[in-house]
């Protein structure tokens, strides 16, 4: 394989700086005959959102878009026969987080990563991409539809709001409506005005005029005015239904009189149902995951006793099934997971049912080497969890539903940790032994109430798990954790390296070394701040040295460790190794630089890191999977399309491109 001349290094003596030679553009796939597909570990049915609408024949169908990887589908699911009756692939998008239905039964669909508005005709089966609001939004969320047909809908990560006149096809940009909002998650129509609930800083409601612009804002009543996110709004007989993320507070603001109410209480779930047309109740998840319900004339709630645990709404409707026991029209409700749950108030008979929907391929986040040698696959966004073992060929994913996403995996003895988003939850896993849910794998540090989301680094050391992790959305400082399996405790140090974010860690004999990024949570901007490199005693959590590898540059995304037991770091434009007794920087060698200036946040996805026994370096720079010879400081590309590489026992590669993994032999 030919070698980029321009990356060979000059030797000096032992000890001293070696640098490479400036990094030249990665070349086109050069080495893919070395690549190895092994097949898809994980495919789910993530729904974010449904909504619901009735067919020119009267057939009532749920539409929605699952969670997919490189690209996803819309489907149309009969509700009565449970079964998607058309699928229609959305090109430019990987999820829809809102759906809505206009008076004339166009449906709207709201995507991501693009942030492309689509339309979707269904007597004409025809698509239609309606485009971009602006190439400064990646996400887009919220779909209120005005009486006239005009669309609104919110922009990450600017909290922009923005219309969509059907008529004319243009956008109409309503400006960011908070500056300490980069989410704008929810937006009603209400009238002539639009409510949009926002965070992630603060949360807040907004009322905006329509006609002129104008933004008023609603102050939360306390105590929840000092909670950082409203995550959906919803409206029922001028009503709405504000909940919050944190303490999932169901409030409640009356849109005549423009008062707060007397709060709903706890809700697991994000939205209410419709007013009952029976008993003028609407209808919700409760935290305890059971069905309740809301009178609107007493302002009481009963427990309605239809399911024993629930999970959390994805849309509800009133529907007649026109089944036996199922008189009149019954409570539907569709999940995370594709199920359709049903609850007939008359006859008080409940039912759940599996959607007939072909399942996404997901995007893997993670990789992990299992205490047996299987390679563990973890999924991004809908979670999943899954085993490909080399010795057999053999591949299988756990029960869909159970394990969200899993940001990093450590092999410990017997045991695998799996540090999972959100709410910073670390689970410990027996792949012996028999999976269940709760128990194996069962949680063993949850840090939500540390301020703490996404463990993205494990190490182990000292007999204990140490636990690196980026802050909640909206807030700074993340946090070093650390668990001690002999006790159960868990003690947690916030800001051992400033307010920015702990994004890997390895361990040698009892000391973790670990690395930063100035990036914290979503949502907020961070101070200006440098990627550091520091030593950390388990026992004692005391830091014993700091570094700052490279003044000004903002993260040091990866490390490993060397055969020889010095330290191997990753930032941008460079692989470089440290002492790891005193943290002195011993060699560098160029790698292709990423741009990191227009981009809202770099912790440690996108960018993996490995050191053979021979100390040969590979690494994912910008999606492609690079060899570095540490000798000579030549480096050269190896293929395309890499999110995540692990060194398998087998002395074998395991690398992903998208939801495929695939294994190379060095």
């Amino acid at each position: 394989m030919p070698r980029l001349a321009t990356r060979v290094a000059t030797l000096a003596v032992a000890g001293a700086l070696v640098v490479a030679g400036a990094a030249s553009a990665p070349a086109a796939d050069p080495a893919i005959a070395e690549v190895t597909e092994v097949g898809t570990p994980i495919t789910n049915v993530a729904i974010d959102k449904v909504t619901y609408a009735t067919l020119p024949d009267g057939r009532p169908v749920i539409y929605t878009v699952l969670l997919g990887s490189g690209t996803t589908s819309l489907h149309v699911i009969d509700v009565r026969s449970r079964e998607s009756i058309r699928s229609v692939r959305l090109p430019g998008a990987i999820g829809s987080r809102d759906l809505a239905v206009a008076p004339d039964g166009t449906l709207y669909i709201a995507t991501f990563q693009q942030g492309r508005l689509y339309s979707y005709d269904y007597a004409s089966d025809t698509l239609t991409d309606l485009g971009r609001p602006s190439t400064a939004v990646s996400y887009l969320y919220g779909l209120g539809i005005h009486a006239d047909g005009t669309v609104f809908f919110g922009g990450y990560p600017t909290g922009q709001l923005f219309g969509y006149d059907p008529d004319t096809g243009a956008f109409r940009d309503y400006g960011t409506l908070s500056p300490d909002s980069q989410y704008l998650r929810s937006v009603v129509v209400w009238g002539d005005s639009v409510y949009a609930g926002l965070g992630t800083q603060k949360a807040r409601l907004v009322r905006v005029d329509i006609a002129s612009g104008a933004v008023t804002p609603i102050p939360l009543p306390a105590p929840y005015d000092a909670e950082h996110e409203v995550n959906q709004v919803s409206v029922r007989s001028d009503v709405a239904y504000v909940h919050l993320t944190s303490s999932r507070t169901m409030l409640r603001y009356d849109l005549r009189a423009q008062e707060w109410l007397s709060p709903l209480g706890p809700a697991g779930g994000l939205d209410v149902s419709p007013v009952s047309p029976m008993r003028k109740e609407v209808y919700f998840v409760g935290t305890n995951g059971r069905l309740r319900a809301f009178s609107t004339l007493t302002g009481r709630t009963r427990e309605t006793g239809a399911f024993p645990s629930m999970f959390t709404s994805r849309g509800f409707a009133w529907i007649d099934m026109q089944e036996d026991g199922y008189p009149g029209e019954s409570l539907v409700m569709t999940d995370y997971i594709g199920r359709l749950w049903v609850h007939n108030p008359r006859t008080g008979r409940s039912r759940v049912d599996q959607l007939t929907i072909t399942g996404e391929p997901v995007h893997i986040r993670s990789l992990g080497v299992g205490p047996d040698g299987r390679i563990w696959a973890g999924g991004l966004g809908s979670g999943g969890l899954s085993w490909y073992d080399p010795a057999t060929g053999d591949m299988a994913q756990v029960p869909r539903g159970t394990v969200g996403q899993t940001d990093e995996m450590l092999r410990v003895g017997a045991d695998l940790y799996l540090g999972t988003y959100p709410a910073g939850t670390v689970l410990r896993y027996r792949p012996a032994e028999p999976f269940v849910w709760g128990s194996n794998p069962g949680p063993v540090a949850n840090l939500a109430g540390q301020g703490q989301d996404r463990p993205l680094a494990l190490a182990y050391a000292a007999g204990r798990v140490v636990i690196g992790t980026v802050p909640n959305y909206g807030q700074l400082t993340g946090a070093i954790s650390i668990y001690d399996p002999a006790t159960g405790s868990v003690a947690v140090d916030r800001g051992v390296a400033g307010t920015g974010s702990v994004v890997s860690a390895v361990a040698i004999g009892d000391v973790v070394y670990a690395s930063t990024s100035k990036w914290a949570g979503l949502g907020i901007v961070p101070p200006d701040d440098d990627g550091k490199v520091f030593a950390y005693d388990p026992v004692t959590r005391t830091k014993l040295w700091e570094v700052v590898p490279y003044p000004g540059t903002p993260a040091v995304t990866e490390l490993a460790v060397s055969p020889s037991g010095t330290l191997w770091g990753l930032t941008r434009g460079r692989l470089f190794e440290l002492s790891a007794a005193t943290g002195e920087l011993l060699r560098e060698i160029a790698v292709p630089a990423e741009n990191w200036d227009t981009v809202d946040h770099v912790w440690s996805e996108g960018q993996r890191l490995v050191v053979l026994p021979d100390g040969t370096l590979y690494a994912v720079v910008g999606g492609q999977l690079l060899r570095a010879d540490v000798s000579s400081g030549a480096v050269e590309p190896v293929t395309n399309g890499v999110s995540a590489v692990v060194l398998g026992d087998d002395g074998a590669l395991y690398l992903s491109k998208g939801a495929v993994l695939h294994t190379l032999v060095p």
